[in-house]
């Protein structure tokens, strides 16, 4: 409960810079609730709450948090500068996640940073990460070591069928990076995900998560589904 706490009290600076920003990309504050399933833990919930915050028209900003049955809850800060060029959009994206998995007592620290391109069709981005797992009453003088990560490459592909200032789009994803978590390059994530925007202020999702075992060993067994809806509102009415 006191992660939890700090994780909150870390959130809440970023959250409140979000009231004074409008213009087109708006700040805007979304919930999701989800049913998962995975070999480790089984059936579980997910309940999640994220502010995405454009500061200006070169810096945007992600805040996940992310509270489940399982007693593993995670929290993540996206920082991305970009910069717009005559068809699409450059960026970097800066991740920083981390797991507070209290069912074992194990904290995880990783992070990834990005080199992406973005059109209304496409996105595509590749990187390199890293992740550092200790228990939680690990003292960093003591003689042993956590167990480091130094070096995962990170990847991420994904297509829309319409472009994205559209009312509604569909969309298809293949990496090894969501919102909380960031997995080996042979262990990719499968997404399929939507919004529907319903006026100009609130917006609903779907999206499912599939992850399969042991692609590089021609062994495809099924792991792990996230299957996640929720609303989004965006502040504001921006630029007409």
């Amino acid at each position: 409960m006191r992660r939890l706490f700090t994780i909150i009290l870390l959130a809440l600076p970023v959250l409140l810079l979000a009231q004074v920003q409008d213009g087109d990309n708006r700040y805007a504050l979304s919930f999701n609730a989800g049913y998962a399933y995975n070999k480790t833990y089984q059936s579980y919930g997910n309940f999640d709450l994220g502010a995405y915050l454009p500061f200006n028209e070169n810096v945007e900003a992600q805040v996940d948090m992310r509270f489940s049955t399982t007693n593993v809850h995670s929290f993540g800060l996206q920082v991305r500068p970009k910069i717009t060029l005559p068809v699409g959009c450059l960026y970097f994206d800066t991740r920083l996640l981390y797991r507070d998995i209290a069912r074992n007592e194990i904290n995880e620290y990783s992070g990834d940073v990005l080199l992406g391109y973005r059109m209304q069709y496409v996105n595509v981005a590749i990187g390199c990460g890293m992740r550092v797992i200790t228990p939680f009453h690990y003292e960093w003088h003591s003689v042993g070591l956590p167990v480091l990560e130094p070096f995962i490459f990170t990847y991420k592909v994904e297509g829309f069928v319409r472009p994205q200032t559209s009312k509604w789009n569909l969309s298809l994803c293949i990496t090894n990076i969501d919102d909380y978590q960031i997995e080996r390059v042979w262990q990719p994530l499968f997404m399929l995900g939507g919004w529907y925007n319903i006026d100009h202020n609130w917006r609903v999702r779907l999206s499912t998560e599939c992850k399969p075992t042991g692609m590089f060993h021609l062994n495809a067994a099924f792991y792990g589904l996230d299957v996640r809806a929720g609303v989004e509102y965006r502040f504001g009415r921006g630029r007409k």
